[in-house]
């Protein structure tokens, strides 16, 4: 038995939500206005409006990347926290609960199976995709920190080989 709708859709009642089904004397009104409005003060100040995208003034443009960096990180936990949790917790268990080998065995195949749906349960090809793909940014994000670390190493080999004992503005 289907549920009436108790709220009904803007064609039920009258409601334009598009604005062309104005009557011909509702359209008279509106000109009769616009006609006052025209070369008025009010016109002027109408035109200088310009819309504002609110950025939160200086808190706000100082917090957005932290915000978007929290963003990230509250999503990568709400997809991978399950799998994280029960990695712990099996990993716990196994290292301080007596179990047999089958037993642990079955209890990281549970936290595998818990990987495994929190990627989306995916098959043979998309699971050697996402490894892969895994692997590439891992590989990315270490050469990055190594070549950080490098021009670290390069700066302070700069300044220590260096006769200036007063460091340029650049260097600090």
């Amino acid at each position: 038995m289907a549920v009436p709708n108790p709220l009904p859709g803007p064609d039920e009642h009258g409601e334009d939500l598009l604005g062309g089904g104005l009557t011909a004397p509702q359209k008279a009104q509106l000109a009769a206005l616009e006609e006052d409005l025209d070369g008025s003060a009010a016109a002027k100040l109408a035109a200088q409006l310009v819309p504002v995208a609110q950025d939160g003034g200086q808190f706000g443009r100082l917090a957005k990347p932290h915000v978007k960096r929290a963003t990230r990180v509250h999503d990568w936990a709400r997809i991978w926290g399950p799998a994280v949790a029960g990695t712990a917790v099996a990993g716990t268990a196994v290292a301080v609960l007596p179990l047999p080998g089958p037993l642990s065995l079955y209890v990281l195949a549970v936290a595998a199976f818990g990987w495994w749906h929190c990627a989306g349960r995916p098959g043979v090809t998309e699971s050697i995709q996402m490894f892969g793909y895994a692997l590439a940014d891992t590989g990315s994000w270490i050469r990055r920190h190594v070549e950080a670390l490098a021009h670290r190493r390069a700066r302070y080999e700069t300044r220590r080989t260096t006769n200036d004992p007063k460091p340029s503005k650049k260097e600090k």
